[in-house]
């Protein structure tokens, strides 16, 4: 009995040897791609997916999926279903090895991003927009601020300028009171 424990025993640890000498797998969906680098949303969460020379892509077709069509990695775009057989680095990216998809998959990811080329060269024309009117932004900023600079320039001229009028009323005032003083004269001594 012991010895036939020991037996599964060593059957068991052969078969998960086994399973990790081979790889691992990833399954869902491509949210972005990067050059060789792809972000695979899975049940888990998003793995990084790394294409290598030896990564192949392929289309099981057929009742059993024994048709296998090869395809370029051109087809791995946003939005297609994915399953990725391959190991992970010691970076802890998933270096992929074969890549199956499904032909509807990517006909229909194809769709979405035709779809969505439209709307992306928008957001882009958009991003432009915004930049050229953050310039523009800026400059009105440079000559507001030049504006508030001659405001208060000008704010200290009238302040000038009122001191000189308030003078020069002072000095009418006075000069009226004298010419007032002058007129109001006595003449003695005049010879008829």
């Amino acid at each position: 009995m012991h010895r036939k424990t020991i037996v599964v025993s060593l059957m068991a640890l052969f078969f998960l040897a086994s399973l990790s000498a081979f790889g691992a797998e990833v399954k869902g969906m491509i949210t972005s791609r990067t050059g060789e680098t792809l972000i695979v949303k899975t049940g888990e969460g998003t793995t990084t997916v790394v294409l290598t020379d030896d990564t192949t892509t392929k289309d099981d077709k057929g009742l059993f999926g024994l048709d296998k069509q090869h395809m370029s990695n051109v087809v791995l775009i946003p939005g297609l279903k994915v399953d990725i057989d391959g190991s992970t680095d010691d970076a802890g990216r998933f270096l992929a090895k074969t890549i199956t998809v499904d032909g509807d998959d990517l006909e229909e990811a194809g769709m979405i991003q035709a779809g969505l080329h439209p709307t992306a060269e928008q957001v882009a024309a958009n991003v432009q927009a915004l930049e050229a009117h953050s310039g523009q932004l800026e400059a009105h900023k440079v000559q507001l601020a030049a504006q508030k600079e001659n405001i208060e320039a000008n704010q200290q001229n009238i302040g000038a300028n009122k001191q000189q009028i308030e003078q020069n009323i002072k000095n009418i005032e006075e000069n009226t009171q004298r010419f007032t003083a002058l007129s109001e004269y006595d003449v003695k001594g005049k010879q008829p």
